[in-house]
């Protein structure tokens, strides 16, 4: 079968390749024949996307008969884009596929539709939940007087301290630090937490969204 696979990234610090490795790997075992579309380092919340355009072009042309993503967050983080993507494809007779766990995605059918629905709030409720975390982060970092930008910076016991008393556990302020798990929790067991480095890219973007 014909098959579009779509994948998307929001940051250049975000590798695609286990993305679409993870598509061809599925794509070759059902032995589906398959066009390729990428947008990399391109938010979800942006309708405007050239991977995702080209791909709803060709599909107005009839060019494949399915469309396969490992997760429907991929094609968007707006309810909007995403209900009227999946149904414009429907329209066109073009299914949906999860290929984590093989999932077809009818929208002309009651069940396909409120699962559709239900995965598109959740990707929308994750986006907002992000931005909330990854800016209550950088004003932890503000308070404790760390300046993020694009060259590495001394990041001061009190960074770590400041996201710790935030609720943040110690993976999650190894993330916001841009260090490893390892790192931290090294720090912190050990009774006295020194300068360790963090490199953050230029829109301050702490997750992939």
């Amino acid at each position: 079968m014909k098959t579009a696979l779509y994948l998307r990234v929001s940051t250049k610090k975000q590798d695609l390749s286990s993305m679409r490795n993870s598509l061809l790997n599925w794509a070759q075992q059902n032995k589906h024949n398959y066009i390729l579309y990428e947008d990399f380092a391109i938010s979800g919340m942006k309708d405007n996307r050239a991977g995702i355009n080209k791909l709803m072009s060709d599909a107005r042309k009839g060019l494949f008969e399915q469309v396969g993503v490992i997760e429907l967050s991929r094609i968007g983080r707006s309810i909007g884009f995403i209900t009227s993507t999946v149904k414009e494809l429907a329209d066109l007779g073009i299914p949906l596929i999860l290929t984590n766990n093989n999932m077809k995605l009818d929208y002309n059918t009651l069940e396909g539709s409120a699962t559709i629905n239900a995965l598109a709030m959740a990707a929308d409720i994750e986006y907002r939940l992000i931005v909330d975390r990854n800016a209550r982060g950088r004003q932890a970092m503000k308070e404790s007087g760390v300046k993020v930008g694009r060259k590495h910076k001394e990041v001061s016991e009190q960074a770590m301290v400041a996201l710790k008393d935030k609720g943040f556990s110690l993976r999650q302020i190894a993330k916001e630090l841009g260090v490893s798990a390892a790192t931290v929790m090294r720090r912190f067991k050990s009774g006295h937490i020194s300068n360790v480095s963090i490199n953050a890219d230029k829109d301050n973007k702490i997750e992939e969204i």
